[in-house]
């Protein structure tokens, strides 16, 4: 089967029966997201269509694709190859500052039990930036068992833009984390949605506040909790 997509909407899953194969040829600019069970792409990175790139994909089984195949119009590859990384510490953004930390040759900021504290990464887009895969903050904590609870906020701005109220702004609401049960465990969360909304192009600047309401009764950690900082996976 061959399919002509006329339209521009960025997807991250496919309504389709398990055992087709199926070709798209694309018409305009648009992102597939890579996921590893919904829509398994090249690379395991998002990619950005562009007219006359032909792609074929198989299911899998009922709503589970693979991309098997993607030739883009140019003649080009498919943009950096694969996934890349860059990693960014956290820093205090509250007034007096929350205090940060040395362990084991890794710095890091402590937020303490019992009342909310503030911090915040930033870095810059690269040239080779076509999208975002995926955000995660790196923390542990002296608890072995328990949840932290933690907001994420971001925003974006290009040269010229207002720092302050310009450029695009995202934000994943505040929930629960639960620490992996070793004493001071390394944990890895998803914060993915945190920048999901971000209008971003290479070159643009990014921040992410890191938020811990540890006063709050959702925030059952009853020990102070360190951040690491946070990775950003780009394609």
């Amino acid at each position: 089967d061959y399919f002509d997509v006329t339209g521009t909407v960025s997807f991250a899953a496919m309504t389709v029966a398990a055992d087709r194969q199926f070709t798209l040829q694309f018409d305009g600019a648009l992102t597939m997201t890579h996921h590893a069970t919904n829509l398994d792409l090249p690379g395991e990175a998002n990619i950005t269509t562009a007219a006359g790139d032909v792609a074929t994909f198989q299911s899998t089984g009922s709503n589970t694709v693979q991309c098997i195949n993607y030739t883009r119009a140019d003649g080009s590859g498919i943009a950096g190859g694969g996934n890349k990384n860059m990693f960014v510490r956290v820093v205090s953004i509250d007034a007096g500052g929350i205090s940060g930390s040395a362990n084991n040759n890794f710095t890091e900021l402590n937020y303490d039990d019992n009342v909310t504290d503030n911090g915040a990464g930033q870095f810059t887009i690269p040239s080779d930036f076509t999208s975002i895969t995926s955000l995660k903050v790196y923390w542990h904590s002296n608890a072995t068992s328990g949840n932290g609870y933690f907001a994420f906020n971001s925003s974006s701005v290009a040269a010229d833009e207002d720092v302050d109220d310009g450029g695009s702004t995202d934000s994943l609401a505040v929930t629960t984390y639960a620490t992996n049960g070793t004493t001071n465990g390394l944990n890895i969360d998803d914060i993915t949605a945190a920048v999901n909304g971000l209008t971003v192009t290479a070159g643009d600047i990014i921040g992410v506040g890191v938020q811990r309401q540890g006063g709050d009764a959702n925030d059952t950690l009853s020990a102070s909790v360190y951040v690491l900082g946070m990775e950003l996976i780009y394609a």
